[in-house]
């Protein structure tokens, strides 16, 4: 095997394709990247046996072959080379040794065989479509981040599913919920039917992660998905992951039928408020922060023995609204996952939760859990 390569084109494909290593696997050859030289290409794979992504990128070829070296060390030495030197990589199969050329430095690499490495096969069976990768950040973008981390959780990963005529992506810690979707592909409600009738999978938040940043860039991403694995690939990358296993909890009740209490502000002024109290929500009262509604605006306030404080935010309030509390972090994270000026919050005392909606932003809608309160804080602000 024996290749060369100019040193920028060889890191981007080095980086998108040592991605799924692993850091420290047991298995040795678990941690090394797959290398394939042939017909003109440059392939760079590694695995860590639940997910696997391929990178490819032509090269000039002297001679075919395969190998497997350390991925991070591989990494590690492809970074560090001069910015658009010409890169010659040769494998020794005397030595079982790679090394690595360029200019007047030279690394030499051990490895392993490359038949020995776990492959997963890539199948193209299932429900197959296409999609832009701008629409996965939509889709996954906020949702990947509101999954909780707690093992073995039901709702640790992101139900990516068909409801109606739309794809969607759900991700939920139990008390804040994101919801994204765009309009259905076609052959995407071709997609495995789950226990409950429902046409979804669900994601790991790494495999959500490594998607956006494989394909955000990316047009006409294809995506296979069958009841064990989804396939997502361009002609320059190819990621699979296994699904995890389980029942998606319903989370249709938490999004439907918004109160008629409404209260509608402006996105960055109620943030801005929540960034002032934060400081002083602690950690064992759950972050939380009292909301209300005033003649004046909606009312943040956050109170206890390291300090506290009251903003108002201009609102247009629809009904009267009691003193509720908030997750301040959650609070935060709502309103950061909306890009347009003006968002609405419905308040539900009856269901326990408050609903998010923006006119601008249809395709997006939160919930999160309402906390009690333990005082009147947030009853109104008082001025003199």
């Amino acid at each position: 095997m024996k290749l060369k390569i100019n040193r920028d084109k060889l890191a981007e494909i080095v980086t998108r394709g040592v991605s799924s290593a692993p850091k420290n696997s047991p298995a040795v050859i678990a941690n090394n990247a797959r290398i394939i030289v042939r017909d003109g290409m440059l392939h760079v794979a590694t695995t860590d046996f639940s997910m696997q992504v391929e990178a490819s990128g032509e090269c000039a070829i002297e001679r075919a072959g395969s190998t497997t070296v350390d991925a991070g060390k591989l990494k590690m030495v492809v970074d560090r080379l001069p910015k658009g030197v010409e890169v010659t990589i040769d494998y020794d199969d005397s030595k079982h040794e790679m090394i690595v050329k360029a200019g007047r430095s030279r690394t030499s690499f051990p490895t392993l065989p490359a038949k020995d490495w776990p492959a997963r096969q890539y199948r193209e069976e299932g429900a197959t479509f296409k999609i832009d990768g701008s629409d996965f950040v939509k889709l996954f973008g906020h949702t990947a981040t509101e999954l909780s981390t707690v093992p073995s959780s039901p709702m640790q990963g992101v139900f990516f599913h068909i409801t109606g005529k739309r794809l969607a992506a759900v991700g939920t810690t139990g008390m804040i919920l994101i919801m994204t979707s765009i309009p259905a592909p076609e052959g995407a409600e071709g997609m495995p039917v789950d226990s409950s009738g429902r046409p979804g999978i669900i994601l790991s938040a790494e495999t959500v992660s490594q998607i956006i940043r494989l394909f955000r860039a990316a047009e006409d991403v294809q995506v296979v998905i069958n009841e064990h694995s989804i396939f997502v690939s361009t002609d320059t990358t190819r990621f699979c992951s296994s699904l995890l296993l389980g029942t998606y909890p319903n989370y249709t009740p938490l999004v439907s039928n918004p109160s008629e209490t409404r209260i509608k502000l402006e996105r960055d002024a109620c943030a801005s408020a929540v960034a002032l109290l934060e400081p002083f929500a602690l950690k064992d009262q759950g972050y939380r922060l009292q909301c209300a509604g005033s003649d004046e605006g909606f009312v943040v306030a956050v109170g206890g023995q390291t300090g506290g404080g009251v903003d108002v935010v201009e609102a247009d309030i629809n009904g009267e609204v009691a003193s509720f509390g908030l997750n301040g972090q959650y609070l935060k994270t709502m309103l950061g996952a909306f890009k347009v000026a003006t968002v609405a919050l419905h308040p539900d005392h009856t269901n326990r939760r408050v609903l998010f909606q923006a006119e601008e932003e249809p395709e997006l809608i939160g919930a999160i859990g309402m906390m009690n309160t333990s005082t009147e804080m947030a009853a109104g602000p008082k001025h003199d």
